[in-house]
């Protein structure tokens, strides 16, 4: 099914709190953030494969189960990890990253990391792993989440528009004033998920 204006009157039933605003973001800049990622050198497979392994030994020596805040710094968005603690190893951070992916992600597990404001239009990682992990502000432009495990991550923000979540585990997903337009959910889960301020047009289900 596609929602369009004429299925208004039902979409919060497949999309929780659709119905609803979302929280003011006037102050963030989002083009601002965009630059910023922009303007650095994407990063290379063997870096994005340092950070992977290195974000693995992080989680095996007490990494997970911490908890994402965020901070507004000049119009920018930050993401603070707190509450667990590791002793080996380093938390993936793709913090306002250029990523130019060609299927590297596909089937990686990357839980508890940071995506917060990356650049990573048509991002390859059906399959991914990335439960409890932040990617406010993000762009994901055409991004593949297809088969993804995205339980409980926070999309806030993120230009979404014709990304596949198809398959996808959503359980909990924060989608709050999400660019959703033309995305594809059909056979995602979404109990728990909350869309409130989210553009919807067109989106598939």
């Amino acid at each position: 099914m596609i929602y369009n204006n004429a299925l208004e009157h039902n979409i919060s039933h497949h999309f929780p709190l659709s119905d609803q605003k979302g929280r003011d973001h006037t102050k963030i800049n989002l083009s601002l953030t965009r630059q910023l990622a922009l303007r650095k050198e994407p990063l290379s497979p063997n870096r994005l494969c340092e950070i992977i392994s290195q974000h693995h030994a992080f989680l095996a020596s007490g990494g997970a189960g911490g908890k994402w805040k965020t901070i507004l710094l000049k119009g920018l968005v930050f993401g603070i990890y707190d509450g667990a603690e590791a002793n080996k190893g380093k938390q993936a951070n793709f913090e306002h990253a250029h990523i130019i992916s060609d299927s590297f992600f596909n089937g990686k597990a990357l839980p508890f990391s940071n995506w917060c404001g990356v650049f990573a239009d048509h991002l390859k990682a059906s399959g991914i792993e990335l439960s409890y992990s932040l990617l406010t502000d993000a762009s994901l432009v055409g991004a593949d989440f297809s088969q993804a495990r995205l339980c409980n991550s926070d999309f806030s923000r993120a230009d979404l528009r014709g990304a596949d979540f198809r398959g996808a585990d959503c359980v909990g997903v924060d989608f709050e004033n999400c660019d959703l337009r033309g995305a594809d959910f059909r056979g995602a889960r979404l109990p728990n998920a909350r869309f409130p301020g989210a553009k919807l047009r067109n989106v598939l289900y």
